[in-house]
């Protein structure tokens, strides 16, 4: 009896150990983060130039690499404007407040929706109701650190680095359906430079990367620039939402 006691506390003692060894939570990670966090909730406004590569799936060609460029502008709790040209067409979106716009440039057609009252709760009801994602939407969500956490089964500092010249930590992680990593500035604001997301639950782990630069921090942004003047002979259409695509 003693024995068969000590081999069960032998074997609870080694899945303990190996648990250790496969999941962490660095907390000198989630500092960085929750300074990063802190310091994008205190902006009264700010932009930055985005350069995404990211993969889309292709029954006979596997997985293609696609790219865009994006100038996002926030001006406040209620205002933003996205200008974005790449393989997803040239387009903008302006929000006010109250109305988002959304514009293409190519066909030279626009939609318009009522949409929440700030710019989290617009980017949140706009990607669950059409699945149209911003650009360093999840850094702009108060509860971004405790939701990486809730997710994470790993979570770690990996160690100094550069991005574009520039000090930055190097931090991954990982949930149970993706593997992270983040190039937080090491310096007075603590931004992200750049961003990989590997999707492990997906054929071929198709992966997002994003660098951030050109950050301008507290800038006076004029609000004529996020209204929206319809262009001239610009033909009006509705957005399709997700339920509606099913």
């Amino acid at each position: 009896m003693k024995m068969r006691f000590l081999l069960i506390s032998f074997i609870c003692l080694l899945t303990s150990q190996v648990k250790a060894q496969t999941s962490k939570i660095d907390t000198v990670a989630v500092s960085v983060l929750d300074r990063m966090s802190a310091m994008i909730g205190e902006l009264s406004s700010c932009s930055v130039k985005i350069k995404s590569n990211y993969d889309v799936s292709s029954q006979t060609l596997g997985l293609v690499k696609h790219s865009d460029e994006e100038h996002l502008y926030i001006g406040g709790p209620d205002k933003l404007l996205l200008r974005a040209e790449g393989d997803k067409g040239n387009r903008y979106i302006m929000y006010s407040g109250k109305t988002l716009s959304y514009y293409s440039i190519d066909k030279n057609h626009y939609s318009q929706v009522d949409v929440p009252s700030t710019v989290v709760e617009m980017i949140d009801h706009m990607n669950k109701t059409y699945g149209i994602v911003f650009p360093v939407a999840d850094f702009l969500y108060p509860g971004f650190v405790d939701d990486i956490l809730a997710e994470s089964n790993n979570l770690v500092l990996l160690g100094m680095t550069k991005v574009d010249g520039k000090d930055c930590f190097h931090i991954a992680g990982t949930t149970k359906d993706k593997a992270y990593q983040f190039w937080i500035a090491d310096d007075a604001f603590y931004l992200p430079l750049k961003m990989v997301i590997v999707y492990t639950n997906k054929p071929l782990n198709p992966q997002f990367e994003a660098t951030y630069c050109d950050w301008q921090i507290n800038p006076n942004l004029p609000g004529s620039i996020f209204e929206f003047k319809i262009p001239k002979s610009a033909k009006k259409i509705k957005l399709t939402p997700l339920s509606v695509k099913k």
